[in-house]
């Protein structure tokens, strides 16, 4: 008889997969930046570049408040970034992404508790966290690298690829890419002004769940003709 194995993950060596879990991510980790942005001095949640230049201004201004704002933001992401990769580095392979995934769907609970409980900034950090350990699950489709945050690296990669006119789908996929992450951002300011920031988490442990929907897949095993003849034996023995 047929029997339900258990479930495998299918990301792996599955083009289509690999495909649509990047593109959430993609949207996933723009809408975190739009969401949280307010919350967080006017930085974003993913875009450490632009975060870096504010530090900057922030440090010749001699502005104590945004220096250590700016700080916070991008040291929380490092460690959210660092947190995710010991993850993928130690827990076997077949559950070290949905390893990843859990933590920054529990981020994701802690920041909407604490944004019920009345702490707006460190709510839109533990988002921060969530966006650095997610970063790590980025994946390369057609040569182009999806499901991170920030948009410098793709207008970089479609500059490249325009200056290759034979290879068209990298610059169709990285246009694709760049309208994500701000469909993303847009997504994310919009329910941030809509709902709140608790209302809008409460979509981004959504979207983390259809993110962890998109690794699996249950397989149906039947038995081989050896196998059943092997099982009748031991049964007659």
């Amino acid at each position: 008889m047929p029997r339900i194995s258990l479930p495998r993950v299918r990301l792996e060596g599955t083009p289509a997969n690999e495909m649509m879990f990047a593109s959430i991510g993609t949207v996933l980790e723009g809408y975190v930046s739009g969401l949280a942005y307010t919350n967080l001095g006017n930085l974003y949640a993913g875009f450490m570049s632009g975060n870096s230049g504010h530090l900057a201004q922030q440090l010749f201004q001699l502005n104590w408040t945004g220096i250590g704002i700016a700080l916070s933001v991008i040291i929380v992401f490092v460690f959210g970034v660092s947190i995710g990769t010991v993850l993928l580095d130690n827990v076997p392979a077949s559950w070290s992404i949905t390893s990843v995934l859990g933590l920054a769907t529990a981020a994701a609970a802690i920041s909407l508790h604490l944004s019920l409980d009345g702490a707006p900034f460190p709510s839109a950090l533990a988002l921060v966290a969530l966006v650095g350990m997610h970063s790590v699950l980025h994946r390369k489709v057609d040569g182009v690298d999806l499901g991170r945050g920030y948009v410098t690296g793709y207008l970089v990669a479609i500059g490249e690829a325009l200056a290759r006119p034979r290879r068209t789908s990298p610059v169709l996929l990285s246009i694709a890419a760049w309208m994500m992450l701000v469909l993303g951002v847009l997504l994310g300011t919009t329910a941030f002004r809509v709902i709140g920031q608790a209302g809008g988490t409460s979509i981004v442990l959504i979207a983390l769940s259809m993110a962890e929907a998109t690794l699996w897949r249950f397989g149906i095993d039947v038995p081989s003709r050896t196998q059943v003849h092997q099982a009748g034996d031991e049964r007659l023995q």
